[in-house]
């Protein structure tokens, strides 16, 4: 069938978040409409977390992803 919402945002992650972030960062799983996500570098953290809106609605933009309300960053 369908992709997951977790597939296509892991398919689209580049172009969400730009290359260089996704290269040190990757999402992990949704919870609760909150997409968990995991960054390994605090500079990229941080990265994401200022541009959260501009991500979020990029992922809602995503077939299947509307639901998705939040990110919650983790350091990883």
């Amino acid at each position: 069938g369908r992709d997951s919402p977790e597939q296509t945002i892991r398919d689209h992650w580049p172009s969400l978040v730009g290359a260089p972030n996704a290269a040190y960062s990757h999402p992990a799983r949704i919870e609760r409409n909150m997409l968990i996500v995991v960054a390994a570098h605090a500079v990229v953290r941080n990265e994401i977390f200022l541009n959260r809106a501009t991500i979020m609605e990029r992922i809602r933009k995503l077939p299947g992803c509307g639901s998705v309300k939040a990110l919650k960053l983790r350091a990883g």
